[in-house]
């Protein structure tokens, strides 16, 4: 029975600590989403088209999937570039809202 209620807490205490894991990467990424707009006046200079950067970016994101995806098992660190991921298109997203277009 001890050793029940053993793994049972120590199977929440990693469901909390891959959640806060998983959360702070999240918002992390959705702030660094929204500040790409201030970044992106500095970008303007060096390359023509703002829609260059994003193909970037975008490109970007899908061979960090194929790297994810490839594998056959979900560790941490990728469901972290994972929700970190998604935070940061949320966040172009809203900033893309913000502006109107």
């Amino acid at each position: 029975m001890k050793q029940l209620l053993f793994l049972v807490k120590k199977r929440q205490q990693l469901k909390n600590y891959f959640f806060l894991k998983s959360a702070c990467s999240f918002y992390f990424g959705l702030i660094c989403g929204n500040l790409f707009g201030t970044f992106l006046n500095f970008l303007r200079n060096e390359i023509v088209w703002d829609g260059t950067v994003l193909i970037i970016l975008i490109l970007f994101f899908d061979f960090i999937n194929f790297l994810v995806y490839k594998k056959k098992f979900q560790e941490l660190y990728l469901t972290v570039v994972k929700n970190y991921q998604i935070g940061i298109l949320i966040g172009l997203f809203i900033d893309a809202f913000k502006v109107g277009s």
